[in-house]
């Protein structure tokens, strides 16, 4: 009678707990749930690609125009000006404009530019408070071809070339202004074609120097002698700021 008994709680205890298994089974589905659901987040997160933030002009910023003044004689023959001007502009780099006016090259061009429009002015027109807005505006647009030229793709400056496709500038200025990140040139150097943004693709043979391409942004002038055989792609081109205003620092007429 005791050994069964002792049997019976035996069999008490190993008795499952219904309610109990149930409630086990409930969080087992629940984890298994939550589990899925984190996976399929993750799994989510890295199929869908990053937005590229195109980059924007920054500014505006303040530089010289010259690292010095500057003297002309006035074109009266009787008095000449000296002058020292700041430019006013934006660009993606900060230290853009200081970088070009740094620039040998740059800098004389600068010069040449103010030099040639400032002898043709007599002091009136340096001096009045209704002309002098004109002037300032004139060397306005001599100097921005000059601190913003054209760009093309990843040339370190705007005289080199294009290191993937080969592409780089041409002999003549381009009237091009548009923004280096908002247009490009489609180039196919298998069917020899070029194309500039929505323009007609103009065809080449490979020893132009000077090909122009044009769309309803403007002109561009190509040398394409250094094309990458077979390249076919996209390149980005053209300025990386522009001038704003043209400020005196300093103007006096003798």
């Amino acid at each position: 009678m005791a050994d069964a008994k002792k049997d019976d709680k035996k069999d008490d205890k190993a008795a499952p707990d219904p309610a109990a298994a149930a409630k086990k089974l409930k969080l087992l589905i629940a984890g298994g749930a939550v589990g899925v659901l984190a996976l399929a987040f993750v799994a989510a997160t890295m199929a869908v690609p990053k937005e590229v933030v195109k980059p924007q002009l920054m500014g505006p910023y303040v530089a010289p125009l010259t690292p010095s003044k500057l003297q002309v004689n006035l074109s009266d023959g009787r008095g000449y000006l000296v002058l020292s001007l700041n430019v006013k502009y934006e660009a993606y780099a900060p230290d853009y404009v200081p970088t070009r006016t740094a620039d040998p090259v740059c800098n004389a061009e600068l010069k040449d530019q103010l030099v040639a429009i400032s002898s043709a002015k007599s002091r009136q027109d340096i001096n009045d408070k209704v002309l002098k807005p004109v002037y300032l505006e004139e060397v306005r647009q001599a100097v921005e071809p000059l601190l913003f030229p054209v760009h093309f793709g990843t040339a370190a400056g705007p005289s080199d070339h294009d290191v993937p496709s080969g592409v780089g500038p041409g002999e003549t200025t381009p009237t091009f202004r548009g923004l280096f990140e908002d247009h490009k040139l489609t180039v196919d150097n298998v069917e020899k074609k070029i194309a500039l943004d929505d323009g007609e693709p103009v065809a080449f043979t490979g020893e132009e120097r000077d090909l122009a391409v044009s769309s309803s942004a403007g002109i561009v002038y190509l040398n394409v002698t250094g094309l990458v055989p077979e390249f076919k792609g996209e390149v980005q081109v053209g300025v990386k700021g522009r001038v704003k205003r043209i400020l005196l620092a300093e103007l006096l007429t003798q």
